[in-house]
């Protein structure tokens, strides 16, 4: 079970990275102390040797005097068995040797010739004895240090040192890890304090102050793109929350004209009957419309589905042909057109998208002309033969409750109904700026028009 706090998941995680190396090491140090016992008896006695050697000293007499350290001394008057040593003239006189003992007597009687002693008995125990020589030069005379030390001798040491090692190792693995943990948990709370600093500022803002920004200065580099992300999707939220109150801005301001005129009609007593209806009809396709904008700009309505888009224009095409009837105006899909292969749409979203576009074609096409729908590989077009869209009027097609110049009796709406159906199905839609004459509208699903 992970830790939840950060400090902790931290701290965890190097105790989990440096204990395999503490580990290792200490599989190192029993390895090298277990396994190396041949090489530490052949370099202790030449360091024994050289010892020893380093011990003598010219006398007066001409004679040489052994001045050993304490430590050595004692390990050759405690040990006579399994340790020994003497200093031997050229002539084969001994000078000086270390106590009387079964190791001494291993050397006596023998001269140098650096050959090793292979083993000799005490009583019913084997000890092996290892012999190392050398020669030393005491002033002008030369002699021979030889120095015997038994291999049980040289175990036994051994085994207690590396005892004394392991424990002393594993001692201050121990200490190095809690020492270590310690000052992580310490660093990484210093190092989060930041960070809370941070999400108390997060957790004050609200709809009234969407304006404020998260500061990433004194925090770690890595979390820098979390704040910058953090503050992109507040500066995105702050962008629609505006855009919704000017949206219920706008749709206020939009019922506002024709209900007043409705409730003066009616106050004067003087209500024509047509004009009510038609007010009424142009209330009622306000209204739609903004359920329909509202609908479209919410992700959660949609239901993506494999799609073939001939059936669903030619739907539309046929529910708007009474209203082209009454303008004088003829649908006609395209029947050269291919049906193409098969998207990824809300079959709802894709006849709102349709009808809103042949609508608004036909509002603005002539009486006698036709408007077309056209199908290709990747893309459907709506085409009228009207005045077409002014220079200045083009960018503002698809803001919202923007009407151009022509009027009309439109909530300004329409395509911006179209857009957002575009953006939720991840395509785009656009003007043909070459469309002659009238106005050509073109949805593209792969490539932008």
């Amino acid at each position: 079970m992970l830790p939840r706090s950060l400090a902790g998941r931290l701290v965890l995680a190097s105790l989990m990275a440096l204990l395999p190396a503490a580990c290792a090491a200490v599989v190192v140090m029993a390895a090298s102390l277990f396994l190396a016992s041949g090489y530490l008896l052949r370099a202790e006695l030449e360091h024994e040797v050289a010892q020893v050697g380093a011990g003598l000293r010219p006398t007066s007499d001409g004679g040489v005097a052994m001045s050993l350290p304490l430590q050595v001394a004692t390990l050759y008057d405690a040990m006579p068995a399994d340790a020994a040593y003497r200093v031997v003239s050229r002539d084969g006189r001994v000078v000086a040797s270390s106590r009387p003992g079964h190791a001494l007597d291993t050397l006596a009687g023998r001269r140098p010739h650096g050959q090793r002693v292979p083993s000799w008995q005490e009583g019913a125990d084997e000890i092996v004895l290892e012999v190392a020589e050398a020669p030393v030069q005491v002033g002008s005379q030369e002699y021979w240090v030889q120095v015997a030390h038994s291999r049980r001798l040289v175990s036994t040491l051994h085994d207690h040192a590396g005892e004394l090692y392991l424990k002393a190792g594993g001692i201050t693995a121990i200490l190095a890890l809690l020492t270590f943990a310690v000052s992580t948990y310490l660093t990484t709370r210093r190092l989060v304090r930041p960070m809370n600093e941070v999400s108390r500022v997060a957790s004050g803002i609200g709809p009234r102050n969407l304006g404020t920004r998260l500061h990433s200065r004194d925090l770690p580099r890595e979390l820098e793109p979390l704040i910058d992300a953090f503050n992109a999707t507040l500066a995105r939220l702050q962008n629609g929350y505006r855009v919704q109150q000017d949206f219920l801005a706008s749709a206020a301001h939009e019922l506002k004209t024709p209900l007043a005129l409705l409730q003066a009609e009616i106050e004067l007593g003087a209500a024509n009957r047509e004009v009510l209806l038609r007010d009424t009809a142009v209330m009622a396709r306000q209204v739609h419309q903004l359920l329909h904008l509202a609908e479209a700009s919410e992700g959660q309505n949609y239901s993506f589905a494999p799609l073939r888009l001939r059936p669903v224009l030619a739907d539309a095409a046929d529910y708007l042909q009474r209203l082209a009837s009454r303008h004088g105006v003829c649908i006609v899909l395209d029947d050269q057109a291919d049906d193409g292969a098969a998207v990824e749409a809300d079959s709802s979203a894709v006849f709102v998208l349709a009808k809103n576009l042949l609508e608004n074609a036909v509002h603005h096409a002539p009486p006698g002309s036709v408007v077309r729908v056209e199908l290709g590989a990747g893309c459907f077009a709506v085409r009228d033969e009207g005045p077409g869209v002014a220079m200045a009027d083009r960018p503002h097609l698809f803001e919202r409750f923007w009407r151009g110049r022509t009027g009309g009796n439109g909530a300004g709406l329409g395509l911006a109904i179209c857009r957002e159906i575009c953006v939720a199905h991840g395509w785009s839609i656009g003007l043909d700026q070459d469309s002659r004459p009238g106005a050509r509208f073109v949805v593209c699903f792969d490539t932008p028009p």
